[in-house]
């Protein structure tokens, strides 16, 4: 992570060595695209791996924007062009990698416990009557199975209010992508129980057809 702290400081100086950070050059004088913006991507890393645990949903979604709200600002920045990133977009982009990580949270939830990594607040746990450590014992009791599926109602949630942020149908129509993401994720998480597998055994994917169908049927609606 300090080797890339410093390859990041040289992309954005203009004299990366790394060829991933070499193919983020072009980048590098758009408007509105700021590569320095890399370095809280890292410092998501830095958490993940010091196994750091979060209090209150707003500490978690801290989290959440650098580990991934980061990325999909980047690339809204992007696709937005030369006109500038609209604070719709901004706040879209944002929220959409949020959304997206906690996707994956759900999904891992088994795995991240077994590394020690608990994401879910803790007062959140606490005032639902789950102790953290109990939660991270056993996901099958009553009020842990609540729990679970509260979150992810939270997030299913979160993704349908997603497309309302771009009002505008340009911005929605130069967006496509993080919408088409967001409609994917969502269909992901319906087939999603309230409890995840266990630990080790597989998680439940969208069919190929499933996948284009809902894409193409996004895609369209917002062109």
């Amino acid at each position: 992570l300090q080797w890339w702290r410093g390859e990041i400081d040289r992309l954005v100086a203009g004299r990366p060595s790394h060829p991933l950070a070499s193919a983020l050059l072009p980048l590098r004088d758009r408007r509105d695209v700021d590569l320095a913006l890399h370095h809280e991507m890292l410092v998501a890393a830095d958490l993940d791996l010091a196994r750091m645990t979060y209090s209150t949903w707003q500490e978690l979604d801290a989290y959440l924007v650098r580990s991934a709200g980061i990325a999909q600002t980047l690339i809204a920045a992007v696709l937005a062009g030369e006109r500038g990133l609209a604070p719709a977009e901004r706040e879209f982009a944002r929220r959409l990698g949020a959304a997206l990580r906690q996707c994956e949270m759900l999904f891992e939830l088994d795995r991240d416990l077994a590394r020690g990594r608990l994401y879910a607040p803790t007062t959140a746990l606490e005032a639902v009557g789950l102790a953290p450590e109990a939660f991270v014992q056993d996901r099958r009791t009553p009020a842990a199975r609540s729990f679970v599926a509260g979150w992810q109602d939270r997030v299913q949630s979160e993704l349908a209010l997603l497309p309302a942020i771009l009002a505008e149908p340009a911005l929605r129509s130069a967006q496509r992508h993080g919408l088409v993401l967001a409609a994917l994720h969502a269909r992901w998480l319906e087939t999603r129980s309230a409890v995840s597998a266990p630990a080790g055994g597989p998680r439940p994917e969208l069919g190929a057809f499933t996948r284009l169908w809902t894409a193409w049927r996004t895609a369209l609606h917002h062109g």
